[in-house]
């Protein structure tokens, strides 16, 4: 549907990962990512980065054929904790909870989760995306490729946070749908072949005892289609450029993220008066 172009004037480049954001919150997501204003990361926040880059370099050492050690783990873990390059708002979480956290769910995802996957691409930076009909640039570090049993390729991404997996085990899905449609679409073009898997969400909850840290894997059917639209119903990728290109960057003051905590706009945002 879309033309894949060179890039021209006008081009708005939206990441993957900010695009749930942008429905959330237009005036939150201009903030951020086109007024480049910044509040410090909350601790759970830095938890999930440093989790992140820990289990990367597991599946990374897998993937090359490396014997991966989860003592370099336990180091990447400690060094993205202590020596952020960013500032943290620790008032939630001090450091060495986030630490015990971090080392617990990490052996659970290298224990439960990754060795029940099959990936062949970690960390993959794919190349930029232009919509030219739409107005937008597609951008994105996609965390996982894997094929499945059937040797289809799909998509997997790692969230943590405190609701990321219910005690049921069952992984929380809704809201991903967005991000994970640009990674489909940005590791098809740049595969250049079909990625028609499900997408998984690989959860951890990020609690502070081993009975609330759970693991799971969640799985959303059809992203792209969702993103891309069909012929009879635009899909969420129009909605977003149409926000994007009028400058309709409203507020939601229900919003569960809109406070000063969360929001670098709060303090001036008259949508929340």
């Amino acid at each position: 549907m879309n033309a894949f172009v060179t890039p021209r004037k006008n081009i708005v480049s939206v990441r993957a990962s900010s695009l749930s954001d942008l429905f959330d919150c237009p005036a939150r997501w201009e903030a951020k990512n086109l007024l480049n204003k910044r509040n410090p990361a909350g601790a759970r926040t830095r938890l999930g980065t440093a989790i992140h880059e820990a289990v990367t370099q597991w599946d990374y050492q897998n993937l090359i054929g490396e014997e991966a050690s989860t003592e370099e783990c336990e180091e990447i873990l400690h060094h993205q904790i202590w020596q952020p390059n960013e500032e943290v708002d620790w008032t939630d979480l001090d450091q060495n909870s986030a630490e015990s956290i971090g080392q617990s769910l990490m052996q659970k995802y290298i224990t439960q989760i990754a060795p029940t996957q099959k990936f062949i691409g970690v960390e993959v930076r794919c190349e930029s995306l232009i919509l030219a009909d739409l107005g937008i640039e597609l951008t994105g570090t996609i965390d996982r490729i894997y094929e499945n049993e059937a040797g289809e390729l799909g998509i997997g991404d790692i969230k943590t946070g405190k609701n990321s997996v219910g005690n049921d085990g069952v992984v929380k899905t809704s809201g991903h749908t967005p991000q994970m449609g640009i990674y489909t679409v940005l590791a098809s073009h740049a595969l250049q072949e079909p990625v028609t898997a499900p997408s998984r969400i690989y959860g951890l909850t990020t609690a502070k005892t081993d009975k609330g840290q759970h693991v799971g894997i969640g799985e959303i059917e059809s992203p792209a289609q969702v993103l891309l639209g069909t012929e009879e119903e635009p899909g969420l990728l129009q909605y977003a450029a149409k926000v994007i290109k009028n400058g309709v960057f409203f507020g939601n003051s229900k919003s569960m993220l809109c406070s000063e905590k969360f929001c670098p706009a709060f303090s001036t945002c008259k949508f929340r008066k």
